[in-house]
């Protein structure tokens, strides 16, 4: 098919990642690249074989047909819009918006324009969440009752050299490393249909350690630490996520049914080992080695080799524009996703229930055979030695 043509704005640390999925796959070509900052968008564009542009001119080139939005979570409502309103396609890292009422506007912008929006994480269509999203559906641990995630880390000024947005509105943990989780959970279980979160804060102020601002000091205006309810219409799931743990602990999810228990892989990455038990029968592995992205295709920050195909969603969205498909992170996937994600934060400043007013169906499942093209398109093995992890 003829390539979709791409426009990126931000250059920050996630953009490598993509960068390397766009020149990779035949279903994109990647035309301008756009920052607040003139020097990292030549050094990105010299890098990549892209032009140097402002983000007003990127958005008036009419050959660029999508826009992909990699700037800070709080820029992202503005720049969305202003891409909708140019015309163009928009795929964004996660959130798509900050609030609920934000992202179904821009979602009704893009349905008035014709346009179609896509939203990053598409981690769920990696091999280790399709298996289990298939053997749930097959019944293997029979009715789901409720389930269990936690993520804790020390803080991202542990890795990142700018962590400041982090702990600022906005930047909350749940609108950051959260969507992996909540996506993780609406694939398998559906919609969510309401909220009870608490949280709390352990450092009024963090240091960064790492580049070329190690030993800068700056303060924490946010809580960093939530306990979060999430209620299906088939089961609850709490969900810990922390930035006060001092050793980095990770149980990416349990799903507990009526017959045995799902263990779920890290949402973050496309593969791993997810397993079934249900005895007597001894813990199993589910199979994933025949479901799309299930390759390990590079080294993370830790030198741990992983699969990780982010730019699958982007490619999918793509494939939509040209042949009409439907993509799995379309509008109302978005617009409940953020709609989750405010809520979480929302509950918690208020110590109230939020009943969901959003719903959305739970995206297709990855068929080798069906999304053929889709894997086929998506970016080829590439090999980086830093993460790929936006945090």
């Amino acid at each position: 098919m003829e390539p979709v043509k791409i426009g990126v704005v931000g250059a920050g640390d996630i953009s490598t990642v993509y960068l390397n999925a766009i020149t990779r796959s035949p279903a994109v070509e990647l035309r301008a690249i756009a920052t607040r900052d003139p020097q990292a968008t030549s050094e990105k564009a010299a890098l990549f074989g892209a032009r140097a542009v402002s983000v007003a001119a990127l958005l008036a080139d009419e050959a660029i047909e999508l826009v992909v939005n990699l700037t800070p979570g709080v820029a992202h409502e503005a720049i969305n819009g202003a891409a909708l309103e140019a015309g163009k396609h928009v795929y964004s890292e996660k959130p798509f918006a900050l609030s609920h009422a934000a992202a179904r506007r821009l979602a009704d912008l893009a349905e008035s324009r014709r346009l179609l929006i896509g939203s990053a994480p598409d981690t769920f269509y990696g091999s280790a969440h399709q298996a289990a999203r298939k053997a749930l559906d097959a019944g293997a641990i029979g009715r789901p009752v409720f389930g269990t995630s936690f993520l804790g880390l020390p803080g991202l000024e542990l890795f990142h050299t700018n962590p400041e947005a982090f702990y600022r509105p906005g930047g909350e943990p749940p609108f950051d490393a959260g969507p992996y989780y909540t996506t993780m959970w609406i694939n398998l279980l559906g919609p969510v249909k309401r909220v009870f979160s608490v949280s709390g804060a352990g450092k009024t102020e963090r240091t960064i350690l790492r580049g070329p601002r190690q030993g800068t000091v700056f303060p924490v205006t946010v809580d960093t630490s939530f306990n979060t309810v999430l209620e299906f219409e088939a089961a609850s799931v709490s969900f810990i996520i922390s930035l006060d743990v001092v050793v980095p602990t990770l149980r990416p999810g349990e799903l507990f049914g009526s017959g045995g228990i799902l263990a779920m892989a890290d949402p973050m990455f496309f593969g791993g080992e997810p397993a079934v038990i249900a005895p007597p029968e001894p813990r199993a592995t589910l199979a994933t080695a025949d479901q799309g992205f299930a390759t390990p295709n590079r080294h993370d920050h830790t030198g741990r080799v992983v699969a990780d195909y982010r730019g699958a969603g982007l490619v999918d969205l793509a494939l939509a524009i040209r042949t009409g498909s439907r993509h799995r992170t379309g509008a109302e996937f978005i617009v409940h996703s953020v709609e989750v994600m405010e809520a979480i934060v929302k509950s918690a400043s208020t110590r109230s229930v939020i009943d969901l007013v959003s719903t959305c169906e739970r995206p297709a499942t990855i068929d080798p055979e069906a999304d053929a093209a889709l894997i086929a398109l998506t970016a080829s093995p590439f090999d980086l030695t830093e993460s790929s992890s936006d945090h």
